[in-house]
């Protein structure tokens, strides 16, 4: 998985969090809620691999449509999990 705007890559498990593979890569996100796509702070953008995450749970998607700023690529990185494919690149934004 890579990383936007500093474009680091790391490897990580398959099932692992988008949250787990930022910290892996050294980055950091904020996060009130503990994982619970409550606060929506982990929101970051999904520019390619889309496919290679979980689906959209209920809670996500929920959380997502009360955001400022979300779009058709957004996600919650403590929500979406990466799959056997994970040639994922996302974008840490700025709240």
């Amino acid at each position: 998985m890579t990383v936007l705007p500093s474009g680091k890559t790391v490897q990580v498990a398959r099932g692992a969090k988008l949250l787990e593979a930022i910290a892996a890569a050294g980055e950091t996100i904020a996060q009130r809620c503990g994982g619970r796509a409550r606060c929506g702070e982990c929101h970051v953008l999904v520019r390619q691999g889309w496919r290679g995450l979980s689906k959209v749970r209920q809670a996500e998607r929920d959380r997502l449509t009360q955001l400022c700023g979300a779009e058709s690529l957004s996600r919650l990185a403590c929500q979406a999990a990466l799959g056997v494919h994970n040639k994922v690149v996302i974008e840490l934004i700025n709240h």
